[in-house]
């Protein structure tokens, strides 16, 4: 059976999501494709290894793929994270 684009982005998230999880950390994976579907990043939470609070999985994401582009513009680029972000009321 063939991945649809989204559900194979998905696949690679959950994957990062496990891979944290081995590592001790929050189960939460993060995929970053551009335009053309090539992935920039992916990563999973690191808030523990990297001792900073704000090592989820889709900052580690943007600041990975930011570099990689050079540029910290990422537009039309496509997100895939294995949960909602929080919403504090």
């Amino acid at each position: 059976m063939t991945l649809l684009p989204d559900a194979h982005y998905m696949e690679l998230a959950l994957t990062q999501a496990k891979l944290a999880a081995e590592r001790g950390e929050v189960p939460v994976g993060a995929v970053l494709v551009d335009g053309e579907g090539v992935v920039l990043a992916c990563d999973g939470n690191r808030p523990i290894e990297y001792h900073d609070p704000t090592a989820h999985a889709e900052m580690v994401v943007l600041r990975r793929a930011g570099e990689r582009v050079a540029n910290y513009r990422l537009a039309g680029t496509t997100m895939y994270v294995t949960i909602e972000p929080c919403v504090r009321r």
